[in-house]
């Protein structure tokens, strides 16, 4: 997996009222964990983990993370606090993570080629598109590529069809449904008329028992 370059200063202040002070200037109050050492109060600035959220897959990302002129520190997101809205990120919690430390993380899956049975009136549906996956940090890929190109009309590909890099595995059940290839229900031009049909002439046939009725 690709590491991230992120930055971050410390901070010395605690409290609600620094926190929104710093959120109103642009940055975002955050804490690292390292191992069994003390946990070090951090600011980050918020467009820059705002770009950085937008290129991982839950939140997910390997962090090459430098705190005030300090050795770069590997690290991941361990946890992300945002407003009542779901917007803004309001405090952001890391933990430094080893190369030999066997980590959790959620994948994004990719679907590549053209289904095999694909014609008119088939219907590709994804239904997962991200994979939890365990492995060294070093091993977990970026995303993971599904072939879909031999699928037939009525197929399905599940969690344990996904290719995963040798070391990598799937983290809990892999039987879920991944993507399936159906035909598509829609009601054709000739079935919509006689619905239409239908339905008039059960009106038609309701008004004249109003009027023989006097109604």
């Amino acid at each position: 997996m690709e590491q991230i370059p992120l930055t971050a200063t410390r901070r010395e202040s605690t409290g609600k009222g620094p926190a929104k002070q710093m959120r109103v200037d642009g940055k975002v109050p955050a804490v690292f964990y390292a191992g069994g050492k003390d946990a070090a109060k951090l600011t980050i600035e918020q467009a820059e983990l705002e770009r950085l959220l937008r290129g991982t897959t839950g939140g997910n990302a390997f962090l090459s993370l430098t705190i005030e002129g300090d050795s770069p520190r590997m690290a991941v997101i361990k946890d992300l606090q945002y407003d009542y809205l779901g917007k803004n990120v309001l405090h952001a919690d890391f933990y430094e993570v080893r190369a030999d430390q066997e980590l959790t993380l959620e994948v994004s899956i990719e679907l590549v080629g053209e289904p095999k049975g694909m014609t008119a009136g088939a219907l590709l549906s994804q239904s997962a598109y991200t994979a939890s996956v365990t492995g060294l940090i070093a091993d977990i890929p970026d995303n993971i590529e599904l072939d879909i190109s031999e699928m037939e009309m009525g197929d399905a590909l599940h969690a344990e069809n996904l290719t995963l890099p040798e070391g990598v595995k799937l983290h809990g059940d892999d039987n879920y449904m991944v993507v399936s290839l159906s035909e598509a229900i829609l009601a054709t031009e000739e079935e919509a008329e006689e619905e239409e049909g239908e339905e008039g002439e059960s009106e038609e046939g309701g008004e004249e028992k109003a009027e023989e009725s006097g109604e």
